[in-house]
C-alpha cells in the first residue's frame, strides 16, 4: 500500500508523526526485512505503516506486542489494521505486563543446539521507555536479531517527569513514576539504553540518531 493511502486512513491517529512515519516506511522499503518485530503498538498507526511497506514489497510479516490494557485502546489495532486491509501482514500478541516475556518464549521457541537461532531482521522498541524494562529488552533482542538486522528506539528524549508535567499521568505502563527515583524520573531512560548499553555493544554499528527521538543501530556480527 502507497505511503499517502495509508496515511490517508489514519489521519488523526496518534502516536507517530507523519515525517516519521515515511522514514519508517521508506525503512522497510530499503531494507526489505523478511521479519519484523515491533515492541510497543499502541493503537498501532506505525504497525500499519510496517505493514504497508511490507504489503507493497509483497511479502514479509510484523510481530507487533504490547501489554495486555492496550486492547482497551481507542481505537484499538485491530480496528486500524482492518481499516487499512493490512491485517493479512501482522500477528498482534499481547502479554499480561510486559513484552520481555513474550521475548523469553521466542527465545525458547528459537533454541537449539545449546543456543538461540536468530528469527527476526528489524525490531522497532516503542515501549515502556524504562531503564530496566527496556534495557533488558535489548538483551533479550539481540538474541533474536540476525546479523546484518536493524534495531531502532523511540523516546530517546522521553522523561517521566515531563511526561507528567505535559500530561499529568502518575503511571506509565504499568510504571508508577512516585516509585522511581528523581534521577530516573528526570533522566531519559532510553538515550541511557542506547548509549550505554547498545552504543558499548561489540556486535553494534552503523549508529544513527534521527531528530531528538529516534535512535538506530545495526548488528553488524554475531554477540560475543
Amino acid at each position: 500500500m502507497k505511503f499517502e493511502a495509508t496515511r490517508s486512513l489514519l489521519e488523526g491517529i496518534p502516536y507517530i508523526k507523519p515525517e516519521r512515519a515515511k522514514a519508517l516506511y521508506d525503512f522497510v522499503l530499503e531494507a526489505k526485512p523478511s521479519t519484523c518485530l515491533e515492541l510497543g503498538f499502541a493503537h498501532g498507526a506505525s504497525s500499519c505503516y510496517i505493514a504497508a511497506a511490507l504489503d507493497e514489497l509483497g511479502r514479509g510479516r510484523l510481530t507487533t506486542v504490547d501489554i495486555q490494557d492496550s486492547a482497551g485502546r481507542k481505537p484499538p489495532i485491530e480496528s486500524l489494521l482492518a481499516r487499512t486491509a493490512l491485517d493479512a501482514y501482522v500477528s498482534v500478541v499481547r502479554e499480561v505486563n510486559s513484552y520481555n516475556w513474550f521475548l523469553k518464549k521466542e527465545i525458547e521457541r528459537c533454541s537449539g543446539d545449546g543456543r538461540c537461532h536468530p528469527a527476526y531482521d528489524f525490531c522497532f522498541i516503542d515501549g515502556a521507555k524504562n531503564w530496566t524494562v527496556d534495557g533488558f529488552a535489548f538483551f533479550l533482542v539481540d538474541k533474536l536479531l540476525t546479523p546484518g538486522g536493524w534495531i531502532l528506539f523511540d523516546d530517546r528524549d522521553w522523561t517521566y517527569a515531563r511526561a507528567e508535567e505535559l500530561t499529568g499521568k502518575t503511571v506509565t505502563d504499568g510504571i508508577v513514576h512516585r516509585e522511581l527515583s528523581d534521577d530516573q524520573r528526570t533522566t531519559p531512560n532510553i538515550d541511557l539504553v542506547f548509549r550505554y548499553l547498545v552504543m558499548q555493544h561489540p556486535a553494534y554499528g552503523e549508529f544513527r540518531l534521527q531528530d531528538d527521538s529516534w535512535a538506530w543501530a545495526r548488528k553488524v556480527r554475531h554477540g560475543t
